[in-house]
């Protein structure tokens, strides 16, 4: 068991998301940590606050998740090519997730067991302006760390 700081986890994450990112949308912006941009191709990873304690054991380690949002500002409108395209980013970033776990691709944390996505991808809420939204999917992972 080796412990980690959560700025270490985070950051492994966001790579990991990045590479997926840089794959499925070539017009991506950035990826930020607690702050999406206004602009549409934007990313952010934001922790979400839960109980991270998923196992303890006797010995001096135990098991742990983090849960993220990933969240993203695309552009939006009525025309539904465009929304289904929105909706089936995620979609396609899930099947990514699943293929790179049956290959044993994870972020580079140490200890980590499993990354998994929580929820589907979902439309959050548009702009004043309505030219742009706001989406998000869920993000787990599970690791294993020094108490």
């Amino acid at each position: 068991c080796e412990k980690m700081s959560e700025q270490f986890r985070v950051k492994k994450l966001i790579d990991y998301i990045t590479n997926i990112i840089e794959e499925l949308n070539s017009d991506y912006l950035e990826i930020n940590a607690d702050w999406l941009g206004i602009e549409a191709n934007n990313y952010s990873i934001d922790k979400i606050p839960t109980d991270s304690n998923v196992e303890s054991w006797i010995i001096p380690c135990s098991r742990k998740r983090d849960v993220y949002t990933l969240r993203s500002r695309e552009n939006y409108s009525s025309d539904l090519i465009n929304n289904l395209q929105n909706i089936g980013f995620f979609e396609k970033l899930e099947k990514k997730i699943n293929s790179n776990n049956s290959k044993g691709i994870k972020p580079d944390i140490k200890g980590i067991e499993s990354i998994e996505c929580l929820t589907a991808g979902a439309f959050n809420s548009a702009d004043p302006s309505g030219k742009t939204a706001e989406f998000s999917i869920q993000i787990q992972i599970i690791y294993i760390e020094e108490a």
